[in-house]
This record gives structure tokens, C-alpha cells and sequence, in this order.
């Protein structure tokens, strides 16, 4: 018997468990097709068929990280640590892009679970501190607002932003790791992070950016170029190339950019108007894998992350927010099944970008009374708005002088409403901080992208536990359970 969640309006999709309607069955449809469109790529995906390569690349894996063990470059606890103890194969999806026409998809390469995720995270962590060396990296739009604020643009300029197209795919894998290795060696603080040497990292990031199957649809996969969107390495690889890229554009441009502000592959830029074209032809002669898009500015402004950036009359500049046309001010709803804390972050979180971006007093109080008009069509009650802007009260010290409480730990649960709350304050009695995840949501029951994990095959799961009082042994159904 089917489960209707709802009444649902026939100008959207219908949403049924158990069975598929109509619309619903074309959505898949059209999904998997583009799914596959992606994965014709010939020059960036490789079919392999139903053989699974996971015991090849796990071999190859464990014979590196065996190596820097014997040279020293770990020891034994990191290298059991890094051992490949799942075999759960790498998942592709694709997140449609629904601000683009015809909604393409954004290829995914989900590693959980995969035999070089415990090293790819652990490589992230040791590579992570060489990103953002460069004056153009940008960390988030406030740093952008600060820096751009005071700034002009005359006459005879022009505000352009440039984009790498598919960045994540196109990357040369093998020139991003001799540029790796040679900021490695010039990074004076590495011994006081890591014991593994420039060459040692550099192997093992080799054998994790070259281990790019994936499984799709009961088939296997390589990807033959680029790195993986998904692995907790690859935003990391890309940025590093992308400011030897930029680095290298900028020094040997004939004219170039009177300011060039980059978040990742997208950018921000001020250039001459006379040269603004032999400026782009010059971007796309530096590599013939990374090709760049320009967005020139349209009626005195230009997008860039969250912000609208106008150009006024006598050339200075005006910031607001940017909302892309798809933009529906759709927020958590205030009724979700969702921790308090959860939905004042909201609030907090949409009236501080307001505060920290916009430079006009005037768009500033324009922009807040549409927020609070936004999360009132979501549900949300004028004392949650007004709880969420209250300043805080000065935090009272009471711990005697010369002692130091110590923070016993964190623990994350389950959010199930009059529960969870409870828990906290007993967790918090002895020491522990908590904090929540919802369960049980719609993108859950509804939205399954990837292919299933047979459950004999799922990693990080208990199996059973046997019980010294009784003979219950599964599923923790004895309290008393050890």
C-alpha cells in the first residue's frame, strides 16, 4: 500500500513510499541520464564493469604506508590507524546545480567508508596550513567585504569575475603534486606537524588521488583525470594548484589585474577595460586542461560568493546581499523536528551576514526586515527572533581561583524532542558537552543517489554484544550489557 506524505500540489513532484508515480519515475529517469551523460566522458571516466579493484588498490596502499613505516616517517599506532580496515567501494552521485539552465549535475565521489579515507583525511590535516599563504586567497565573504570596501573602480575600468569550468575533474593531477612537493620543502613549520618528509607525503597523496574508481549503477568506474570531488583531500590539491595557477597568470600577464580576489576557482577581479579581453586570452594560454568562463559586470554590478558588489556615480563601491534568481528564501522551518539551538543559529547566522557585508545603513535595514519577513513565512514566532538578537549576558566565572575545570568530552546524539534535552542536562552534570543531529528526515527516507551498501558489507557498525547477566546478545536489547 502506498503512504501519501501530505497533500501535494500538482505543480510539484509527488512525493509516495512504496510506490512511484509518474512524475517521480521521470525525475529518476532523467537523473540517470545524466548521470551517464557524465560518465561517457571518455577523456575523464574509464568504465571498468562489474569487477571490484578494491584489493589491488588496498595492496598498493598498504605497501606505501608499510614503507614510510619502515623509513620512520610513522609509527605504529598512526600506521594502524591509516590501515585500510573497510572496503566499502567509492559511491558517485550527482547534486544538481538547479541555478543553471537544464539543472546539470555536479559529479560526486563519496569516499566514506573507502580504503584511502582515514589517509585522505589524515593528509588533509598535514596539507591544510599551506592553503591561504597567497593575498588573493579569500576566506569567506566577510573578509571580502573588508577588503574590497573602501576600494574605487574609475572610468576606465571594469569589475570581472572569472571560473574555472569543472575544476575538481580538470586539475592535472601530476603537476599539482610536483607543486605540493615543492611547497612541502619550503614549509619551515612542517616538522612541527608532521614526522613524514616532503617525499613521504607526496607518495602516499599519489596512491590516494590515483585510487579514483567508483561504483555507479552495479558498474565500476575510474576516473582518469582530475581528483575526485569528495575526497576530504581534493578541495585542498585543488586550491594549492589553483594559486600556482593565479601566482603564475598574474606575474606574466602584460596588463595585469588591478586587484584579483580568489574562493577557490572563482574570483573577483579589476581590470582595465582596454585589456580586460587580452587579459582572458592570456588566463586560457597557461594550461590546456584549466579553461576559464568570464562574467563581465552587468548595470554597474557583479556577483561574487554571497555578495552584489555596485559601483556608484563617483566609483566607489556599494555591498549587498546576492540572492541567485533560484533563491527562495526557504530556511528550516520553525515546526521542523529540529534542536531550538538549531533554528536561532539560523536567525543569528542570516541577520550577521547582514551586519558584516552590506555597507549602506539603508540596504542594512532593507535587507533585515526582509529576513524577518522570510522567517516568518517559515513559522518562526517574534520571541525566537528576538532571543536569537539579544545580546548575551556577561558569562559569570565561578570557579575558584587556582582550579581548572577540564571538559570531560563531547558526545553527539540522536535529537528526539523531550528526550534529548533531558539527556543534555544530565550529560552536563558530569562534565560533558552536547550536541544534536536531527534523524529521521525527508532527504532520509526519500533521496538515495548512491548505490546500497549490502549490510554485511557496511563499515562502523556494531555487530553484537553479548550480556554477562543473561543470554541477549544483539542489538543491545539488555541494559546490562557489557
Amino acid at each position: 500500500m502506498s503512504v501519501v506524505i501530505g497533500e501535494i500540489p500538482e505543480r510539484t513532484m509527488s512525493v509516495v513510499i512504496g510506490e512511484i508515480p509518474v512524475r517521480t519515475m521521470s525525475a529518476v529517469i532523467d537523473y540517470h541520464k545524466k548521470c551517464r551523460d557524465l560518465l561517457d566522458d571518455t577523456a575523464t571516466y574509464h568504465k571498468l564493469g562489474k569487477r571490484d579493484p578494491t584489493t589491488r588498490y588496498k595492496k598498493e596502499l598498504v605497501s606505501v604506508l608499510q614503507d614510510i613505516e619502515k623509513e620512520g616517517g610513522i609509527n605504529y599506532i598512526t600506521y594502524r590507524r591509516l590501515y585500510p580496515t573497510t572496503e566499502t567501494p567509492p559511491k558517485f552521485y550527482g547534486l544538481p546545480k538547479i541555478h543553471k539552465p537544464d539543472t546539470p549535475l555536479r559529479p560526486i565521489v563519496s569516499s566514506i567508508g573507502s580504503i584511502t579515507y582515514n589517509s585522505t583525511r589524515f593528509l588533509a590535516d598535514t596539507l591544510s596550513p599551506l592553503v591561504g599563504k597567497s593575498e588573493h586567497h579569500i576566506v569567506n565573504s566577510q573578509q571580502f567585504a573588508e577588503l574590497i570596501k573602501h576600494r574605487r573602480v574609475e572610468e576606465d575600468e571594469e569589475l570581472c569575475s572569472f571560473d574555472v569550468v569543472s575544476l575538481f575533474t580538470s586539475v592535472p593531477v601530476n603537476k599539482a603534486l610536483d607543486i605540493i612537493l615543492r611547497r612541502l620543502q619550503e614549509d619551515s613549520t612542517l616538522p612541527q606537524r608532521s614526522t613524514l618528509s616532503p617525499t613521504q607525503i607526496v607518495n602516499l597523496l599519489k596512491v590516494c588521488l590515483d585510487c579514483t574508481y567508483f561504483l555507479y549503477d552495479g558498474n565500476f568506474y575510474q576516473q582518469i583525470h582530475g581528483a575526485a570531488m569528495g575526497s576530504p583531500v581534493s578541495p585542498i590539491v585543488c586550491n594549492l594548484y589553483m594559486e600556482h595557477l593565479e601566482q603564475l597568470a598574474i606575474s606574466t600577464a602584460p596588463h595585469p589585474p588591478l586587484w584579483w580576489f580568489r574562493y577557490v576557482d572563482d574570483t573577483h577581479t579589476k581590470l582595465k577595460k582596454a585589456h580586460a579581453q587580452e587579459f582572458i586570452d592570456h588566463l586560457n594560454s597557461l594550461d590546456p586542461d584549466i579553461k576559464f568562463t568570464s562574467e563581465k559586470e552587468q548595470d554597474r554590478t557583479l556577483p561574487f560568493l554571497d555578495t552584489l558588489t555596485t559601483i556608484q556615480e563617483d566609483g566607489s563601491l556599494r555591498l549587498s546581499i546576492y540572492r541567485k534568481p533560484t533563491h527562495t528564501d526557504q530556511y528550516l522551518n520553525f515546526r521542523s523536528n529540529h534542536p531550538l539551538e538549531h533554528k536561532l543559529g539560523v536567525v543569528k547566522t542570516l541577520l550577521h551576514r547582514a551586519d558584516t557585508i552590506i555597507t549602506d545603513p539603508h540596504d542594512r535595514e532593507t535587507e533585515k526586515q526582509h529576513i524577518k519577513q522570510a522567517l516568518k513565512d517559515c513559522g518562526y514566532p517574534k520571541w525566537a527572533i528576538d532571543k536569537a538578537t539579544a545580546p548575551k549576558p556577561p558569562q559569570q566565572n565561578n570557579r575558584n581561583p587556582g582550579t581548572r575545570e577540564r571538559d570531560k568530552g563531547r558526545i553527539t546524539l540522536p535529537y528526539i524532542k523531550t528526550v534529548s534535552e533531558p539527556l543534555r542536562r544530565i550529560f552536563a552534570s558530569h562534565g560533558i558537552s552536547t550536541s544534536f543531529k536531527p534523524t529521521n528526515t525527508l532527504r532520509q527516507l526519500l533521496v538515495a543517489p548512491k548505490d546500497k551498501t549490502p549490510r554485511e558489507e557496511k563499515c562502523g557498525v556494531v555487530y553484537h554484544i553479548p550480556c554477562n547477566l543473561c543470554e541477549k546478545r544483539s542489538h543491545l536489547k539488555c541494559l546490562d550489557a557489557v
